[in-house]
């Protein structure tokens, strides 16, 4: 899984003690936000702090280039990327064939790791090497504030059967082996739902998955993030589509139906939600 024709470049000077590391946090980043600095301190602020920290700046502007600069100079650990390819997909990849550890450990621009992160992820993968190893996460406002927590099936059993109608790992909570992802052929790519298109090849391939019950990141929920609309709904059941017509069973027909289920009528809810409120509130 190479870069193709686009051109990297680089800054950093690789891992922190010139060994290589066994775990690399990827991240990819496009535009600046109020909380990439939070992000990326969270990052190097691990009480583990034997890894490598890639970051990929997407179709940036100078001047987030420049900032993500500061940082490489201030820690070693830190190895940027530039492309001028704005897609997640081909970012993530990118990072992964730059990567040196065993693991890929995910990261958004607009969350926070929590402190032990790292530490508890490698002490888990220590007593399994699993090739997709996800935890709960708290979820918080675009202030910082505690907003709820996101539970998620812990065994893999569990995972596959969720995944059918809801969210079964949380992207950017992963830890994902880099040799499984490769041999994957890493992500193909889709506008909102790249996660769940490796998710169900992963299943279909075998692939062994575990959550941690452990909140390890907290994710940022806000206005400016992407949201599941129509089209991002008709994705995912177009993947489900794909697989049912690759491996069709009752699994991935109750998942194709799920899906387009929701393509069809989840748009709609949030609209009919905000019907109702405005008809009650009239008649308070």
């Amino acid at each position: 899984m190479g870069a193709g024709t686009a051109e990297a470049e680089t800054a950093g000077t690789g891992t922190a003690h010139g060994a290589e590391p066994g775990l690399s946090v990827i991240m990819a980043v496009h535009r600046e936000t109020p909380w990439l600095a939070q992000a990326i301190d969270s990052v190097l602020a691990q009480d583990d702090g034997d890894f490598e920290f890639l970051i990929a700046a997407n179709a940036c502007t100078d001047a987030l280039w420049a900032t993500l600069q500061e940082f490489a100079a201030r820690d070693a650990r830190i190895r940027l990327f530039r492309t001028a390819i704005g897609q997640l997909a081909f970012n993530l990849n990118l990072l992964a064939d730059q990567a040196q550890g065993e693991y890929l450990v995910r990261m958004d621009a607009d969350d926070l790791c929590e402190p032990h992160r790292i530490r508890v992820l490698r002490q888990a993968l220590r007593q399994e090497r699993v090739d997709v190893l996800g935890s709960a996460v708290t979820l918080i406002d675009a202030d910082g504030r505690p907003a709820g927590r996101m539970e998620l099936p812990h065994s893999q059993r569990d995972i596959r059967r969720a995944l059918r109608s809801r969210t079964a790992l949380c992207h950017p909570a992963v830890a994902v082996r880099r040799r499984f992802l490769l041999e994957m052929r890493g992500y193909l790519g889709g506008f909102s739902s790249e996660d769940t298109d490796l998710w169900l090849r992963a299943v279909r391939a075998g692939a062994t998955m575990k959550n941690l019950p452990d909140a390890l990141l907290r994710y940022r929920v806000h206005e400016k993030q992407s949201i599941a609309g129509r089209a991002g709904y008709a994705e995912v059941a177009g993947q489900w589509l794909r697989e049912l017509l690759t491996a069709p069973d009752g699994y991935t027909l109750l998942g194709f139906g799920t899906a387009l289920a929701k393509s069809l009528f989840a748009p709609m809810l949030p609209g009919i939600r905000r019907y109702r409120r405005t008809r009650a509130e009239k008649h308070e």
